[in-house]
């Protein structure tokens, strides 16, 4: 007869196991999201809804085989929608919400993206087991293509549904930046891929200067650019902020979800204050971690910051000697002490509500 004593633990151990497990069966379906984000099949069923496997790989040009366990992994996970039990007759067609989640990309909804980032990271572990040895960085071209295309992607909505509403947070931003008379200057500093810049002269009547360190990535950004015909208005170049300052007499200067992955945010703090003209502003947009370790955590966003951290923020960030990456679980009384330490008199935090970000405006 099994105690007390020996009960508790083995049932602490079923709990632990079967957490285990579930998070490999939710790995498992987001490397098939993945497959059906870039083999084209989500945008195929949606754009021919109730079509058969068969038809699906044909006009796909993907194997049959491949294509029709694929959709019987998605229909099982309910990421598509089957007609019936048989795989050989049934017709398959994305469920409710499903063109907004795993299609549209500037959908506020979208989220096929996210399977780009373990993806990324499953090239780059062999380099991650030996930094936690080493102590040294993982650069992020050894993550792959899939890593700036990732995190391109999880953010490109929001810049293009929210960031206008964000700025207008601050009346009197918001006020400057719809000036025609005297058009604003603004300095997107981590501008990745160029959307929250493509999305700002979208919006308002500016210019936008951006700059990245990668080189790659500030070739993605120029085509996005090109693409929505702003390239009078936008430049986009390679910076290291650790440097001086490409120019000065900016409005406002940006760091968008970037500055907890960068080697030395006090230097890009200090940088950034200097690009200032006078009355502009620093804003910040970060991740919203908790004041405090809780842990256990069941808030799966403070959970994903954690998590991430170790495997994807601080690699890429400790790629120059002594570098010192916040990583994404920046709390705010950190940033308060980076943004007061580069000299501005104030971190404002302001009211947004958003379940995964919180928001600063530094006043130089």
């Amino acid at each position: 007869m099994t105690d007390q004593k020996t009960a508790e633990p083995q049932a602490a151990a079923e709990e632990l196991s079967g957490r285990i497990f579930t998070a490999g069966v939710a790995a498992a379906e987001l490397y098939g999201v993945y497959l059906g984000l870039s083999l084209g099949l989500y945008r195929a069923l949606a754009d021919t809804p109730d079509i058969t496997a068969a038809d699906l790989a044909d006009s796909t040009g993907l194997d049959r085989r491949y294509t029709r366990e694929w959709l019987q992994g998605q229909a099982v996970s309910g990421f598509v929608r089957a007609s019936g039990p048989d795989m050989a007759t049934a017709t398959f067609d994305l469920p409710e919400g499903g063109r907004e989640v795993l299609v549209d990309e500037v959908s506020p909804y979208y989220l096929a993206a996210l399977s780009r980032l373990p993806a990324a990271l499953g090239r780059a572990l062999p380099q991650l087991v030996s930094a936690f040895r080493t102590g040294a960085g993982v650069p992020l071209p050894e993550y792959g293509p899939d890593a700036v295309a990732g995190q391109a992607a999880l953010n490109r909505p929001a810049y293009h549904n929210e960031l206008a509403d964000w700025i207008a947070t601050m009346p009197d931003v918001a006020a400057r930046l719809t000036d025609t008379a005297r058009p604003a200057r603004i300095a997107d500093l981590g501008c990745g891929t160029g959307w929250a810049a493509i999305a700002l002269a979208t919006h308002f009547p500016v210019t936008v200067d951006g700059f990245d360190v990668d080189s790659a990535t500030v070739g993605e950004a120029r085509l996005n650019v090109a693409s929505h015909g702003l390239t009078d208005r936008i430049t986009i170049a390679v910076q290291d902020l650790t440097e001086p300052p490409p120019a000065a007499g900016y409005d406002l200067v940006m760091f968008l979800e970037c500055l907890h992955d960068m080697a030395f945010p006090d230097r890009a703090l200090r940088t950034a204050r200097s690009m200032l003209a006078d009355g502009g502003s620093v804003f910040v947009m970060e991740e919203a971690a908790e004041d405090a370790l809780t842990a256990p955590n069941d808030d799966p966003v403070q959970r994903f910051l954690a998590n991430v951290g170790p495997l994807w923020c601080i690699p890429q960030g400790r790629t120059a000697p002594d570098a010192d990456p916040v990583g994404p679980v920046i709390r705010a009384a950190r940033l308060t002490d980076l943004a007061t330490a580069a000299g501005f008199r104030r971190t404002e935090i302001l009211p947004v509500e958003n379940p995964v970000f919180r928001f600063y405006r530094l006043h130089p």
